[in-house]
């Protein structure tokens, strides 16, 4: 798109808060519900330990899904239409009502969430326009996981990067884009990204979002006729929930996941409170890839819903209440909301012709100005009624060049030779904005060298846990051998000793022989002895 945006308006930030019913396990717990409405018929405020909160909105535990999205999120779609950028996301603690708010069950009229019933007021809403209008819609599905981008439609893209376009608006560069035609084929594309997030079971949550997931909605729109062309996006963001270790119980890679989605929430809030602050000099979008997607709807050109979603119970005040307070920091954003829109070549010829009059304009009044100085120079002094009044507006055009920079204020009428008109020249405006340019680039390839940097070390870490599992493997095997080992000395040294035993009694045996043989040789003599005496005797 090009940066022509012909009116630029403030837009705050819209806030909405949701509770959700006390749960089973809050229920059996004894938690009790501390969130106090308002007994009138107001529906923008709530009260916890003696604070109250202010909101765009406030929805009850009771209130229904299509009243949700009604008050929340339907008159995005028009805007959306109309060629301006919107974003709704969800945010609150783990187990909050995020996903279900957000996406709820899609096949079911009176369950399903903000994304499903906003996919058909987009389509029913094109089917109602005129005929001349021609659209192109495409979608995108992505999640964060571990400060990692992660295609939802193409698992083998991993880690994808953020850039920047040429009007420095971030996108993500390589995410897989499907044109779609009708509601049922956005749907499909979500089942098919569905099944591709991580979620996992905690102690409050069974299952728990791992990841912030991101679905953008691409509208272009052509008039046949005048050739115009809007384009609006759509940022419908599940944020994964905040989550205190102590209550989740997470261990292992859940802890792992858990750390990484505290760390981007966190950066989240820094940028909130950043903005909320008002301090534009830096903003730290580019502390996470959260941010740095997120960024056009955070004091950018979008127009943003934030549904900030709580618990009722006791058990998760503290995590309420921050909440809350986040919510109520963002609520002072304000955004600059333009259309997006393409001019055509007559449309650009048109603003040429009135930049070029205007350039006139401002040169006339720039050679008075140095008419006046150099009188003023000369010794001279210039009556008022003679001086160039520098508070005389000069009719501005759209900014589509640089131009119209050459004064951008009005100065005070000089009152002495010594005020000079401090605006720059355009050959030093062109090197400000060269710098500008070579620096924004260089930003670029250092996120591209990040990148490959990242996939290089994701690379090293996979062929280092292979080499561990190795190790591991060589050392189980390892152990196992010197048990055998262990095994087989033990069995020979018992064997040894009933060699030992073996032989001691063969030893004995033998002397046992011996003396039977002495024996057996004596009674023998003996024998052959009387013999002898009876053979003499006779």
């Amino acid at each position: 798109m090009s940066g022509d945006r012909e009116i630029a308006a403030e837009d705050s930030i819209r806030v909405v808060c949701r509770f959700r019913p006390l749960n089973d396990s809050e229920e059996k717990a004894g938690s009790k519900f501390i969130v106090k409405f308002p007994s009138g018929g107001e529906e923008n405020c709530i009260s916890i330990g003696g604070k109250v909160y202010l909101f765009d909105k406030v929805f009850k535990p009771n209130a229904s899904q299509e009243k949700v999205y009604n008050e929340a999120a339907k008159s995005i779609v028009s805007d959306v239409l109309c060629g301006y950028n919107g974003t709704i996301f969800a945010y609150g603690q783990t187990s909050s009502g995020k996903t279900h708010t957000m996406e709820g069950v899609i096949g079911d009229q009176n369950k399903q969430g903000i994304i499903p019933r906003i996919v058909n007021d987009i389509f029913n809403h094109i089917y109602a326009m005129e005929e001349n209008l021609e659209f192109h819609i495409k979608v995108s599905y992505f999640e964060i996981y571990m400060d990692k981008i992660r295609d939802l439609l193409d698992v083998s893209k991993v880690n994808l990067s953020v850039h920047e376009d040429k009007n420095r608006v971030p996108f993500v560069k390589g995410a897989t884009e499907r044109f779609v035609s009708s509601p049922d084929e956005v749907f499909e594309v979500i089942e098919e990204g569905k099944a591709n997030r991580h979620i996992a079971v905690t102690n409050m949550n069974e299952h728990s979002s791992r990841s912030h997931s991101v679905f953008l909605i691409n509208v272009k729109q052509e008039n046949l006729e005048n050739e115009k062309k809007l384009s609006g996006k759509l940022y419908l963001v599940d944020l994964a929930g905040s989550e205190k270790v102590s209550k989740t119980g997470a261990e292992g890679t859940v802890l792992d996941e858990a750390k990484n989605i505290n760390k981007s929430l966190s950066a989240l809030g820094n940028v909130i409170s950043a903005l909320a602050d008002g301090n534009k000099s830096h903003i730290p979008y580019r502390d996470s890839k959260l941010t740095r997607i997120l960024q056009e709807s955070l004091g950018g050109n979008a127009r943003t819903t934030i549904i900030i979603c709580c618990s009722p119970a006791s058990f998760n005040e503290s995590e309420t209440k921050s909440t809350l307070d986040f919510g109520r920091r963002a609520k002072t954003i304000k955004n600059v909301v333009t259309v997006n829109e393409e001019l055509t070549a007559e449309e650009w010829k048109r603003r040429y012709e009135k930049e070029k009059e205007k350039v006139g304009r401002l040169k006339g009044k720039l050679e008075k100005l140095e008419t006046e100085l150099a009188r003023w120079r000369g010794g001279e002094t210039v009556n008022p009624e003679e001086q160039v009044n520098l508070q005389e507006p000069v009719e501005v055009a759209t900014p589509v060049t640089t131009t119209t920079d050459i004064i951008k204020q009005t100065l005070p009428v000089p009152a002495t030779p010594s005020i000079m008109l401090g605006s720059l020249s355009n050959e030093e405006r062109q090197k400000l904005e060269e710098e500008r340019e070579r620096l924004y680039q260089q930003l670029d390839e250092k996120d591209e060298e990040i990148n490959q940097q990242s996939q290089y070390i994701e690379k090293l870490k996979e062929q280092m846990l292979e080499q561990e599992e190795l190790i591991a493997s060589t050392r189980r095997d390892y152990e196992l051998l010197q048990q055998e080992m262990n095994r087989i000395t033990q069995e020979n040294e018992c064997a040894k000793e009933e060699v030992k035993e073996v032989l001691q009694a063969l030893e004995e045996l033998a002397v046992n022989y011996d003396q039977k043989s002495q024996e057996a040789d004596s009674k023998s003599k003996e024998n052959e002895n009387l013999t002898e005496e009876l053979l003499s005797k006779q």
